[in-house]
């Protein structure tokens, strides 16, 4: 092997010290002209869902602040790891986001055991907001009105109650599975594909109760045919305020709501992910967004860039105990 003499390993590192001032003036010109053209979000649900409907109001507050056109692109499938795998090969210039929630940036990785893209690079841009699960009950088939009365009748019956979930390993199965661990008390797990066919079994009595996301459960449990008992957010919502959350249910370490953050792939440039950043700040700070999230039953969720690291590093950790615990796996 030969080794490099020293006047060539010094006119690399000169050439290096040169070529450094014009590669910050292109990352700074970068940021100036920034956006130049239409971005994508990249949704990880099919068109139609509520979270679709989030991105969508999303795109349409952040290209207001950005003057330029952001596109929803939805790619759906696999528990959000297709949209994953492609928001994670996109180009790193600030022209793709990822709408991810606690599928693609903490369950996935245990639940699937591996992935093609590293939930732990994206960069963050911002929270979009808080969804709540929330336990909901047929009264037909369930005939309690509280946390305890069901808690309750489990211990009586262990095994025998069947809750519906989105699915093997989805955030409403885990919290079920989190809620009965504090409970000490087991369920019969049915997973759907989907929220749909789960609310169709719920109505017909085939589930006694379910965990599904607070769009729906609002509108399930209008006109009283379905019975909310609990919210997993850490306050009450304003669309349920006679439904007491989990925590004051009993269950204090319990606080599970599905959030939704806005991501960019990894070595997006800084000065991009702070333009990003700050438009996405204005961007849902507005009385349409605010507006937006509360006709989805969404509560907003502020976080800056500073915040997020420690939070996404405990969500990591808490979910893949929730995984764990609940032997569940994908493949």
């Amino acid at each position: 092997m030969h080794s490099l003499s020293p006047s060539l390993t010094r006119r690399a590192l000169l050439r290096s010290v040169a070529a450094a001032p014009l590669l910050l003036s292109g990352l700074a010109r970068a940021a100036d002209d920034f956006p130049s053209r239409p971005l994508r979000l990249v949704v990880p649900f099919p068109a139609g869902g509520s979270s679709d409907a989030l991105g969508r109001v999303l795109a349409a507050a952040l290209a207001k602040t950005l003057g330029t056109s952001v596109i929803v692109e939805n790619r759906g499938g696999a528990g959000g790891n297709i949209a994953g795998d492609y928001a994670a090969r996109a180009a790193a210039d600030g022209y793709t986001l990822l709408m991810a929630g606690q599928g693609i940036l903490a369950i996935n990785q245990p639940l699937y055991g591996h992935l093609s893209y590293d939930p732990a690079a994206f960069e963050y841009i911002g929270m979009m907001g808080d969804n709540a699960n929330v336990l909901l009950a047929n009264p037909q088939t369930l005939p309690v009105a509280s946390v305890a009365a069901l808690v309750a009748e489990a211990r009586k019956r262990p095994g025998e109650i069947a809750y519906g979930s989105n699915g093997i390993g989805s955030l409403s199965h885990l919290t079920a599975e989190i809620f009965a661990n504090a409970a000490q008390v087991k369920f019969l797990h049915v997973p759907y594909q989907g929220a749909a066919p789960m609310a169709t079994d719920l109505r017909a009595g085939r589930i006694a109760f379910c965990v599904t996301g607070s769009t729906l459960a609002v509108s399930l449990s209008k006109g009283g045919g379905l019975r909310p008992l609990a919210v997993t957010t850490g306050v009450r919502l304003p669309q349920l305020p006679d439904t007491p959350t989990l925590v004051e249910s009993g269950y204090p370490a319990l606080e599970a709501p599905s959030w939704w953050a806005t991501m960019a792939p990894a070595h997006t440039p800084a000065p991009v992910l702070a333009r990003l950043r700050e438009a996405f700040a204005a961007a849902t700070s507005t009385p349409e967004y605010r507006h937006a999230l509360e006709q989805q039953s969404t509560l907003p969720h502020p976080m800056d860039a500073a915040a997020a690291g420690p939070f996404l590093a405990n969500e990591r950790k808490k979910w893949a105990t929730a995984v764990q615990s609940s032997g569940a796996k994908a493949s």
